[in-house]
C-alpha cells in the first residue's frame, strides 16, 4: 500500500480525528465500521511484513482478506493476530501462540546468538526472562505507564531476549499492538520506512531510554486515522 508507506509526516492527531469525523459524517458511516478496522489491520500487517524484509503489496494483502489465499507470510500473520483474544493478558503463552501461528510449533531458540552490544539471552534463560517480563507487566507499577510506554518496554525486551530463531520482530510488534489496543489506543501502523528510526529507538531502549520507541509507537497509532480516511476516500 503506497499510501501506508507515506504516513510519516501528517497533521496532529486532533486534526486527523477532525478530518476523519468530517468524512464519516459526509458518507453516513460510523468509526466502528468493521471495514475501516479491516483497512487498519491490513495496513498494519503490510507494514510489519515490510519491516521483516518480506515483499508484499497492498493488493496482496487485500486479496488475501477477500479470498483467504495468497502469500503464506500474509496468511500466517493473519492467523497470529486472530489466535489471541484481544482481552487476553500478555503472557509467555501468548508469545508462543503468536510465534506458532507465524513459524510453526518449533518453540524457543535452542542455540546461542550473537549481537553487538547487549547479547541475546542464552537459550536456557529465555523462559525465565520472558516470565519475568510478563510478571513485571502485571505489576501495579507497569499499570501506571501509558499504553505506548508499556508497549515500548515489551517490544524492546522481546527483541533484546530474542526468544525465537525467526520472526522475533513480527511477534514483538504483535505484542506491542496487543498492549496498546488493550490500553484504549488504536493499533500502531508501523511501515517499512520506519526501519531506521525503529532500529535506533530499540537500541536506545536497550540503554534504558524507551521514550523514542514510545513516541514512535504513539505516532504509529495515530496513523490508523490516516488509514481510515484513505479507506473512505477509496470507497472501502
Amino acid at each position: 500500500m503506497n499510501e501506508a508507506q507515506g504516513l510519516r509526516l501528517r497533521p496532529s492527531a486532533a486534526a486527523r480525528q477532525r478530518r476523519l469525523d468530517a468524512r464519516l459524517r459526509e458518507m453516513g458511516r460510523s468509526a466502528d465500521d468493521p471495514r475501516l478496522a479491516e483497512a487498519v489491520e491490513d495496513a498494519q500487517l503490510l507494514g510489519s511484513l515490510q519491516l521483516a524484509g518480506i515483499i508484499a503489496t497492498w493488493d496482496d494483502v487485500r486479496v488475501s482478506r477477500a479470498s483467504g489465499t495468497g502469500l503464506e507470510a500474509i496468511l500466517a500473520l493473519r492467523r497470529a493476530r486472530a489466535a489471541v483474544d484481544a482481552a487476553s493478558p500478555f503472557s509467555v503463552e501468548t508469545l508462543g501462540i503468536w510465534h506458532a501461528a507465524i513459524a510453526g510449533r518449533i518453540g524457543f531458540r535452542r542455540g546461542p546468538r550473537e549481537r553487538p552490544g547487549i547479547p541475546p539471552a542464552p537459550p536456557e534463560l529465555i523462559p525465565e526472562r520472558l516470565a519475568t517480563l510478563a510478571e513485571w507487566l502485571a505489576a501495579p507499577s507497569a499499570r501506571e505507564l501509558r499504553p505506548e510506554q508499556r508497549a515500548a518496554l515489551v517490544l524492546a525486551r522481546i527483541v533484546e531476549i530474542l526468544p525465537f530463531d525467526d520472526a522475533n520482530g513480527r511477534v514483538s510488534r504483535l505484542a506491542a499492538s496487543h498492549l496498546m489496543v488493550a490500553g484504549g489506543m488504536r493499533p500502531p501502523v508501523l511501515v517499512g520506512a520506519d526501519r531506521p528510526r525503529l532500529v535506533a529507538a530499540i537500541e536506545s531502549a536497550f540503554r534504558l531510554d524507551t521514550e523514542p520507541l514510545g513516541a514512535l509507537l504513539a505516532e504509529a497509532s495515530d496513523r490508523a486515522l490516516d488509514v481510515m480516511v484513505q479507506a473512505l476516500d477509496r470507497g472501502l
